[in-house]
Order: C-alpha cells, then sequence, then structure tokens
C-alpha cells in the first residue's frame, strides 16, 4: 500500500489541508462581494470563470507552499512533520520544477481571465512564495514581518474573491476584519513548533516574543476582528469569531501548546463551516481533502493527520 500510494507524493508536496484558508477566505470574499459592494465593478464574466480563478488561485498557492517547504527542510525535519521533502523522499529538484508549473499555470490563467485578478495574483505569489521565504527579506524569520505577510495574504485571498463575485466599493471596510482575524490564528500557529524553530535559527513572532505575549496578541488581533465583523453585519465571520472566541481566551490565559494548537484548529473549522452553509457544495472539498489526506498520511506514514486532537 505504502509503494502505491507514492503516486500521490506529487499531490500532497502541495500541502492540500492548507487550501481550507485559501478556499474559505476566496469563497467570504466572493460572498461578500456579491452580498456588500456598493456598487458593482467592471469585472463581468462568465459563470465558469469563477472555477477558473480558484482553481489558478489553488495552483498559484500549492506552488508558494512547496517554494516554503524547500527552505524549511531542516525545520520540518527537527519539528517531524512534511515528510516528503524534509526527509528527502521528494528531491527538491523535482519540488522547484513543480512549483515552478503551478505557479507558471495559475499566473497565466488569472492574467487572461482579468487584469486586476492577474495582478493580484502576482502580488499573492510574490509576497507569499518570494519575500517570504527568500533572502534578503525571508519574512518567515522575521516576528512582526512574517506576521504581516500572512495578514496582508490573507487580505489579498479575499479581495480576489470580492472581485470575483463582482464586488467593488467597500472592501477594505469588510476584508480587514478577515486579515485581523487570519492574523490572530496565524499566531497561535507558531508556537507549536517554537522548539524546533529556535533550534534552527528561525525567529517567528512565538521565539522572539514568547508564548505569553504570542497568545495575548493573538487575543487582540481575534477582538479586533470581531469588532470590525460586527460593525460590518458580516455574519458570516462574526459568528464562527463569536464560537471561537473562548477558546482564544483560554489560550491567552493558560499559555499551553495543546490550547493554542485546538484554537487554530476549529477557528478553520468554523469559518469553513459557515461558508460551507452559504456555499454547500463546498463539502465536497472539504470532506475530499480531509479523508483523503488522513488515508494517504496514515497508510504512506502510519501518521495520524490530520485531526481534531490538542496536541
Amino acid at each position: 500500500m505504502k509503494k502505491s500510494l507514492k503516486i500521490f507524493d506529487s499531490f500532497f508536496l502541495l500541502r492540500p489541508t492548507l487550501f481550507y484558508p485559501v478556499w474559505t477566505f476566496f469563497l467570504a470574499g466572493y460572498w461578500g462581494g456579491m452580498k456588500f459592494s456598493r456598487h458593482s465593478s467592471n469585472f463581468t464574466h462568465p459563470a465558469g470563470m469563477f472555477w477558473i480563478v480558484i482553481s489558478s488561485l489553488t495552483l498559484l498557492m500549492g506552488g508558494a507552499f512547496i517554494l516554503n517547504q524547500t527552505q524549511d527542510r531542516e525545520t520540518d525535519r527537527t519539528n517531524g512533520k512534511l515528510f516528503l521533502l524534509a526527509n528527502g523522499i521528494v528531491s527538491v529538484k523535482k519540488a522547484y520544477i513543480e512549483a515552478l508549473l503551478l505557479t507558471a499555470v495559475g499566473l497565466a490563467f488569472s492574467f487572461w481571465v482579468d487584469l486586476k485578478i492577474g495582478l493580484g495574483f502576482l502580488i499573492l505569489f510574490v509576497l507569499s512564495g518570494l519575500l517570504y521565504n527568500y533572502p534578503p527579506t525571508l519574512w518567515k524569520n522575521r516576528p512582526i514581518m512574517g506576521l504581516v505577510a500572512n495578514s496582508i495574504g490573507g487580505f489579498v485571498i479575499y479581495s480576489l474573491g470580492w472581485i470575483t463575485g463582482g464586488g467593488d466599493g467597500g472592501l477594505v471596510f469588510h476584508g480587514v476584519g478577515y486579515t485581523l482575524a487570519g492574523g490572530a490564528v496565524f499566531l497561535n500557529t507558531t508556537v507549536p513548533d517554537m522548539d524546533g524553530d529556535r533550534k534552527t535559527g528561525k525567529i517567528t513572532f512565538s521565539v522572539w516574543y514568547g508564548v505569553k505575549k504570542t497568545v495575548f496578541w493573538a487575543l487582540m488581533l481575534e477582538i479586533s476582528g470581531l469588532g470590525l465583523a460586527f460593525l460590518a453585519r458580516d455574519w458570516l465571520l462574526f459568528i464562527p469569531g463569536i464560537v471561537v472566541f473562548p477558546l482564544f481566551f483560554l489560550s491567552a490565559v493558560k499559555h499551553t501548546t495543546d490550547d493554542t494548537v485546538r484554537t487554530t484548529k476549529f477557528s478553520v473549522l468554523a469559518l469553513a463551516t459557515a461558508v460551507c452553509i452559504v456555499f454547500p457544495w463546498y463539502l465536497v472539498p472539504v470532506f475530499f481533502v480531509f479523508f483523503f489526506s488522513k488515508f494517504y498520511y496514515k497508510k504512506r506514514f502510519d501518521f495520524d493527520y490530520p485531526n481534531f486532537k490538542a496536541s
């Protein structure tokens, strides 16, 4: 079984479970663009273009996720995760070729659809693929810029959904709430890998400022995002935020890794569930990625992932 699953190694090199926040933010923006825009934009297209944009976004971000792994091999090996590149199962050369192809196709289709979409894709790739992972910026190793890059990346993805949904005016007012909420979740993701990151010289927010300050600022960003969602009457963000708020609060009080992991997982789940309510078809990729990933990692590496365990 392990050998037969090797044919899926290139697919899982994309880290498909990370597509959850990408798809969720894009669809939230798409819904917001249709619902909240003050006036329609000039972005008009056949309904099928939606699928081209979201598919191209998936390819582009898959390429960016691969580039991140090529630079984090030592850290991932120390933290005992992302085995494909970290353990040399897939070569770095093959990873770069796959990332280049995915990025090129994603960018090409995005510019074919619309200039605004194409420019948004380009900004997203430069930010998430290049500035975040490579010198001289190397923002993944900078505590503040790592947070800024991930938060802005979330805003860009939301904006791409907003534009695709035909929205124009009101984007910033609605999008900043998602930006802050995404930043809150990102801060918590830095806590579980803190020891391994420190050993390999990776300076994340939690490594530099410690757990207490990290979970405190995650709570502050969550509260700020909730406040903006309430002012914008964006219940798609507000209701899931209220549901997971107690988890952020407990994490800020208890300062344990288990609490930050639990907060991260259920935050992603809560917003994805809300999006599934307005777009029921979204349940299909959500369930497919979860169960296929669980099957692959269990059979290929005897590793229980993904899961909703606190550690």
